[in-house]
């Protein structure tokens, strides 16, 4: 028997249009909806999903599939986006942010090493982070702002007094100053090349201190200081005491030479003055005529 491939063929072909157009309507519409579930997959397994928080900004990094170059988006995106798998997604806080410094060992005016402890108040422009990406990069911050404040920093306290720098507010707030307006000027300069959308809000001193072995240093002068004051006082208080006997003595004496009282007479005045103010003593009578006079206390 001789097989004819062609007329299967065709038979096989008309068989299945007749059996999909003859398939009843839910059927029909089953088999689109998988073939377009079934590209939504794949899609989503290589394109992905760019969504900012409400503080942040995302600058898209386009790369091209086959030709062209790489070039950062003109718009920055703030909601969610679904971006190529060539795409890369800098995400920047556009909120103020607080970043902190720490310097060790920093020479002031006399070369005393001190520790500073300061921070800068920053803020990124919002609608302006890819200008941001495309002219100073993801790390601008390393590589532009904290270099130049740190150099800042170093050379205005080499410029003041450890004392002034540790204890005075005033010397302090024109320190801080100095420091922003520094900052505010370098970031203008660098604007006018290319624009740097960033702004300096507040540079604070924290905590000034002298280093470790320098405090140790201070802690130890601070107290035979306070050493040595103590025991001038003390010996004020002697002297101040000692000055105030030898009153008392010369008036005791111009007393006794006054009343025509030997020094035996005068003694037994005193005793009972003393024993008159002692609490509890009750004096009852005092008599005598001769050299020892006499008392009676009842208690």
């Amino acid at each position: 028997m001789k097989f004819n491939s062609k007329q299967a063929n065709q038979q096989y072909s008309s068989f299945n249009l007749k059996d999909f157009f003859g398939m009843n309507n839910p059927k029909k519409i089953l088999l689109p909806v998988a073939l377009v579930v079934t590209f939504c997959v794949l899609g989503l397994a290589f394109f992905s999903f760019v969504n900012p928080s409400y503080d942040q900004e995302a600058v898209l990094k386009m790369k091209p599939i086959f030709f062209g170059s790489t070039r950062v988006a003109d718009e920055p995106v703030n909601s969610i986006t679904l971006i190529a798998p060539t795409t890369t997604a800098v995400y920047f806080n556009i909120l103020p942010q607080k970043m902190q410094f720490q310097f060790d060992d920093l020479l002031s005016n006399d070369n005393t090493p001190l520790d500073v402890n300061m921070y800068m108040i920053i803020q990124v422009k919002k609608g302006q982070t890819p200008d941001l990406l495309r002219n100073y990069g993801e790390n601008w911050f390393e590589n532009f702002i904290e270099p130049y404040f740190r150099n800042k920093v170093r050379e205005y306290v080499s410029s003041c007094s450890p004392f002034d720098l540790m204890s005075n507010r005033e010397v302090l707030a024109k320190f801080d100053d100095r420091i922003k307006q520094s900052m505010r000027q370098y970031v203008a300069s660098l604007s006018r090349k290319a624009n740097f959308p960033i702004d300096i809000q507040q540079v604070i001193t924290d905590r000034v201190m002298p280093n470790k072995e320098q405090l140790e240093e201070m802690n130890k002068t601070a107290a035979s200081i306070q050493a040595k004051q103590t025991q001038e006082k003390r010996a004020e208080m002697e002297l101040a005491r000692a000055k105030a006997e030898r009153n008392k003595a010369v008036a005791d004496k111009a007393y006794m030479t006054e009343l025509n009282l030997s020094p035996a007479q005068f003694i037994q005045l005193r005793a009972w003055d003393v024993i008159e103010k002692k609490n509890g003593a009750n004096i009852d009578v005092l008599f005598g005529g001769g050299e020892t006079p006499m008392w009676n206390i009842r208690r």
